[in-house]
């Protein structure tokens, strides 16, 4: 018996239906990418905002400890032993590392506060953090820690080489006050005029008391950007200078150049790279001055002294600025 069997033909895609397909997955794409990167950069930004909580919380529990604040650096009298806040204004500021004369600063000092305990207990007090290799201060130095970084900035992965390097990085500078210029950013704290008197004080420790403005009113540690190669030295965690790990800056409105300022004027750091192009630019002449950077879209984050955190507008005017890296300045700052 014979079976006949019927050919069945499969309809399949043509060339334009299957390009058609191609061009809905790529729009797809298109529209779901930049949701997506979106939500990594709030997640970024999110981490930022608890880095800071936790150095707020750092500095609040070393003043309930030894009733002061950290200092911003001590520098090592006569270069060499005896951590000792020096008066004075230093005349070459950049020198003052290579020749061994800074000791340890607030980020330092705070480690014990941020689980860091091991890594403290390394130093030593009879030379300067710069001391090279095989020296313990190479190691504290050189460390990595995770909570002194924004993840926004890729910059943080690349140490700075300079001044007997590596050194690890840093996304956040204590606020030292609105004087600038090589020697006025290092003068004595005590010395200053109060409107120019920051949180954190340049060899010498203040306290919540000091605070004449409000903790509220008053930024204790501002966002920065690493610099962008690794001869450049703003944000490195362990060195005790205005760039580094210092934020100072807006002592007159010629000088004051705001939050995310992408000109090559906005700092004044020794040994720094002009990076205007990406939004990093630096004069370089000297450790002068310092603003908050960050790359997050329209603003940077700051911890006040009451330990918020608050992501500040970009768009500030510059008087409210100055106001809150002033801590007895009496300003009328208003909403910000």
């Amino acid at each position: 018996m014979r079976r006949s069997f019927a050919l069945r033909w499969r309809r399949a895609f043509t060339l334009i239906e299957l390009l058609v397909v191609i061009a809905i997955i790529a729009v797809l794409i298109a529209l779901l990418l930049p949701a997506v990167q979106q939500a990594r950069e709030s997640a970024r930004r999110t981490q930022c905002k608890n880095h800071l909580k936790q150095l707020g919380l750092a500095l609040h529990n070393y003043h309930d400890t030894h009733l002061i604040l950290p200092p911003g650096m001590i520098w090592l009298k006569n270069g060499a032993s005896q951590n000792q806040p020096v008066g004075g204004s230093p005349t070459d500021v950049a020198n003052h590392v290579t020749n061994g004369n800074i000791g340890p600063n607030w980020m330092f000092l705070i480690l014990p506060y941020v689980d860091r305990s091991a890594l403290y207990g390394r130093y030593d007090e009879n030379f300067p953090m710069s001391q090279p290799a095989p020296h313990a201060h190479a190691t504290i130095r050189q460390t990595v820690i995770p909570a002194f970084l924004c993840p926004t900035d890729p910059a943080g992965a690349t140490k700075l080489t300079r001044y007997n390097g590596p050194w690890g990085r840093s996304n956040y500078g204590a606020n030292v006050g609105r004087e600038r210029g090589g020697g006025n950013a290092y003068q004595q704290w005590t010395s200053m005029a109060g409107d120019r008197r920051g949180a954190i004080a340049m060899g010498n420790s203040a306290t919540m008391a000091t605070f004449v403005d409000g903790s509220s009113n008053t930024v204790m540690v501002w966002e920065i950007r690493v610099g962008s190669v690794d001869t450049d030295p703003r944000g490195t965690w362990a060195l005790g200078r205005v760039g580094p790990s210092l934020v100072a800056g807006c002592d007159n409105l010629g000088d004051c150049y705001g939050i995310n300022t992408k000109g090559s004027n906005g700092d004044d750091v020794a040994d720094c790279t002009d990076s205007a192009a990406t939004g990093n630019g630096c004069w370089g002449s000297g450790d002068g001055q310092m603003g908050p950077k960050s790359l997050h879209v329209g603003g940077c984050h700051a911890l006040l002294g009451d330990g918020t955190v608050r992501f500040l507008s970009e768009n500030m005017n510059t008087d409210i600025m100055r106001g809150l890296n002033s801590s007895a300045g009496s300003e009328k700052l208003g909403e910000f």
